[in-house]
């Protein structure tokens, strides 16, 4: 049983600091954007590779409260919360390319600057609880 929660433990990093890079990623990207077509067929790809990568800490983080028998520690709580956050983020940041508003006079880049403080907030919210764990 240590074992696998010793696996899920460094599968749960690594997918962290993946969802920090796609993060990262995702902001260069956005800053980089000029022509919103282009834009949006990069996030039609991207979108479901992006929740799919916060989904695998999620997952990992299951097994591994499933390895302490479902032990809710104010730290598990916490990354529930944040898991939730992290959801509601990513919804609220693709949400308006799926409208035809966005190609309306300086839509985009009122959504670029939207989009910039949501994705900053996450990388803030993640540092912040690596942070928290590892001290």
């Amino acid at each position: 049983m240590n074992e696998m929660y010793e696996m899920s433990l460094s599968i749960h990093e690594g997918g962290i600091l993946l969802l920090l890079m796609i993060f990262l990623g995702s902001l260069w990207q956005l800053r980089q954007a000029d022509d919103l077509m282009k834009y949006l067929k990069k996030m039609r790809i991207q979108s479901p590779l992006i929740m799919m990568a916060i989904f695998a800490p999620i997952f990992t983080g299951m097994v591994m409260m499933a390895a302490k028998h479902l032990e809710f520690t104010v730290a598990n709580v916490v990354m529930i919360i944040l898991s939730v956050v992290l959801i509601v983020f990513e919804v609220k940041r693709s949400k308006p390319l799926k409208y035809a508003s966005i190609a309306e006079e300086g839509a985009f880049e009122t959504y670029k600057k939207d989009a910039t403080s949501i994705l900053v907030a996450e990388m803030a919210l993640i540092i912040m609880i690596s942070i928290w764990m590892y001290l």
